[in-house]
């Protein structure tokens, strides 16, 4: 009679250990296929440049916004979720990001850092600049983005300071403290506001440590 045992049955502690390691690199895989959690999906889109994955922009946005928000509203009155909770964060932070004086390590959530080493994966998406990894301006989503600004001035002199090689987050803060309240109503400036001013910094800021 055939012996019609199996290398499972025969070997059940080799089994054992196989099946655990073989479920720990499939977890794993799916965990690397799958990519960051979507916490944001549920919002409205408000930027339409299709240049990059817009499910995942549209996370970077809102998670940019939720963390600013809880940041600068940890001693105000304003409600989550009110247009006055969003206005004071963006009201606060706009300077401070674009200059890169803000305080990233203790504003950034880490559903921000998450997404934010994915977006660096998109290896166009940046350049190396005086030592610093800085975004590239021409890459397709932020040309989309920038010539998709709404004020003609601010999208105007954007363009010009691109084009010049000349554009830096730093350059435009002041530019952007005044016209606050159109950073706050234009997606396409909020969403450069995020790149530029939050998720870049972050970059620089963990490189240094």
């Amino acid at each position: 009679m055939k012996d019609k045992s199996n290398i499972f049955t025969i070997y059940p502690i080799m089994n054992k250990a196989l099946f655990s390691a073989l479920l720990s690199i499939l977890l794993s895989f799916s965990a690397c296929q799958q990519g960051p959690e979507y916490r944001f999906q549920d919002e409205p889109k408000v930027v339409s440049c299709s240049e990059m994955p817009d499910d995942f922009m549209h996370e970077l946005l809102y998670s940019f916004r939720e963390d600013i928000g809880a940041f600068y509203n940890q001693y105000t009155d304003y409600i989550k979720g009110t247009r006055s909770y969003y206005f004071e964060a963006y009201g606060q932070y706009v300077y401070f990001g674009f200059s890169g004086t803000a305080r990233f390590d203790d504003i950034a959530s880490d559903h921000s850092r998450t997404l934010l080493q994915e977006l660096r994966k998109e290896k166009d998406f940046w350049i190396i600049k005086n030592g610093q990894e800085r975004l590239n301006y021409n890459h397709p989503y932020l040309l989309c983005l920038i010539d998709g600004i709404a004020d003609d001035d601010l999208r105007i002199s954007l363009q010009n300071l691109r084009k010049a090689k000349s554009l830096t987050p730093e350059l435009i803060a002041e530019t952007m403290r005044i016209n606050v309240q159109k950073v706050i109503s234009d997606p396409n400036l909020s969403m450069y506001l995020a790149l530029d001013g939050f998720y870049q910094p972050l970059i620089n800021r963990s490189a240094k440590k």
